[in-house]
């Protein structure tokens, strides 16, 4: 099989099933149920696959660093209020067959290394005729936030909330807001390097 293609395949399905979850809780809400939330977590790297144990006890799985991560950045899609989160690697795969939103540069449990993190772009948001400002916006706040530049990137993120408080990404841009006012109390040091570090799972 051609392993090139595998990371858009991989991006796809997961907005295909996104798409899908949209669909069933507004089933779900019609009968007045409650919703389903999903998320989903995209790495590519080299694992191993196959059927592994003892004579004992044996399972058929996938094992390896690139699966490690895969499983930390599905955690994080809590965190970030997005559906699917993209690993860095996922990303360089993907080229320009998928669009995508940077989210954050992140050092998970386990790892000394940063990756960042992106979020592909649905149908939905690229259709939107202000589409574009959204993303410039965005990418400033993030960018002053980096350089703890709070004033710009407060700026940018009420500029977000005025014009794009329905946005998809507007969990997104509510924590970085909230993260951002917390400085006052716990300031990031004079040397950060705009990684955001996570010490549990």
């Amino acid at each position: 099989p051609d392993i090139s293609a595998m990371p858009a395949a991989l991006s796809g399905a997961a907005l295909a099933m996104t798409a899908r979850m949209d669909e069933l809780n507004r089933e779900l809400r019609g009968r007045g149920l409650p919703e389903i939330g999903v998320g989903l977590g995209i790495n590519s790297g080299l694992v191993c696959v196959g059927d592994m144990g003892s004579d004992i006890r044996r399972s058929y799985t996938v094992m390896g660093d690139a699966v490690n991560l895969a499983s930390r950045v599905e955690a994080l899609t809590r965190i970030y209020g997005v559906d699917i989160l993209l690993g860095e690697t996922t990303r360089a795969a993907l080229g320009d067959r998928l669009a995508v939103v940077e989210v954050d540069r992140v050092r998970v449990k386990g790892k000394q290394a940063a990756v960042t993190l992106f979020t592909p772009v649905t149908a939905a948001m690229s259709s939107q005729a202000q589409f574009a400002d959204e993303m410039r916006l965005w990418r400033l706040a993030l960018a002053s936030y980096r350089q703890q530049d709070a004033k710009q990137a407060l700026t940018s993120l009420e500029a977000l909330s005025d014009s794009f408080g329905s946005s998809a990404l507007s969990g997104l841009y509510r924590q970085l807001g909230e993260r951002i006012d917390r400085w006052a109390d716990h300031p990031e040091p004079s040397d950060w390097d705009g990684t955001r570090t996570f010490d549990s799972k």
